[in-house]
């Protein structure tokens, strides 16, 4: 009896941390400002001469521009005034807020066509995959059948995979929630690091390097990065390309 009530100790207190997690996750959803995508998409920017170089930024509410008012302050907007040094750009958003990795195979299958011509695709995913406590094994198979599908679709592209940000800086979510969010975050770059490693045509851009530490890292909400997060994220993308 003594050994039993030594293991029921334990399991409600993993019982009870469950529980708390998931209601903290369920009100995190329902406090969070709701903010809108970015006003103002431009087609083209930079001197009209030649081709232009297409670039698309794809994925999930940081490439739609969440919490940022117009586009030309987007990570969108920014890349592509500095790729426009010497050449017109052909900029396109192709993103919609909440989506999962398997979510952004979904959109890149429907927006086939607008993708074919791409030069340029920076891609973000996986804060909702981590927010919905995926497996790395599912982030993995779902991950690569995304970048394979990208490599059909826009085979002559350069692309650029977000790394995904450690939510264990969020400090709108409340703990434990954060701590959890932050495991499973850091569990999926790591795994998305080495998925990227086995193509050749894809960089992955970590998320924690030095020039991510601005004084206003966030929007208003306090969950989606601010203007001088995405001027850091398009800086960081040009140097890479």
């Amino acid at each position: 009896m003594g050994a039993v009530r030594l293991l029921l100790v334990p399991l409600s207190l993993v019982a009870g941390a469950v529980g708390l997690v998931a209601v903290q996750g369920v009100s995190a959803r329902r406090t969070i400002e709701r903010l809108p995508e970015a006003d103002g998409l431009e087609d083209t920017r930079g001197p009209f001469s030649g081709a232009p170089l297409h670039l698309v930024v794809l994925g999930d509410s940081v490439a739609a521009g969440v919490g940022i008012a117009h586009h030309a302050a987007t990570l969108a907007g920014r890349l592509a005034g500095l790729l426009s040094d010497g050449h017109a750009v052909r900029r396109a958003v192709v993103a919609q807020s909440g989506l999962t990795a398997g979510g952004v195979l979904d959109l890149v299958d429907s927006r086939a066509a607008e993708l074919a011509s791409a030069d340029v695709v920076v891609l973000s995913v996986g804060v909702n995959d981590a927010k919905g406590l995926h497996s790395t094994r599912r982030w993995r198979a779902e991950l690569t059948a995304l970048l394979d599908a990208l490599s059909r679709t826009a085979p002559r592209a350069q692309v650029v995979l977000l790394g995904v940000p450690d939510m264990s800086m969020f400090t709108r979510l409340p703990r434990p929630l954060r701590s959890v969010m932050g495991l499973r975050s850091r569990a999926l770059d790591r795994a998305g690091r080495s998925i990227v490693s086995s193509y050749p045509s894809v960089q992955h851009l970590p998320l924690n390097g030095p020039a991510f530490d601005v004084e206003r890292p966030f929007a208003s909400d306090g969950f989606h990065p601010s203007e001088a997060v995405h001027a850091a994220f398009a800086d960081e993308i040009h140097r890479l390309l």
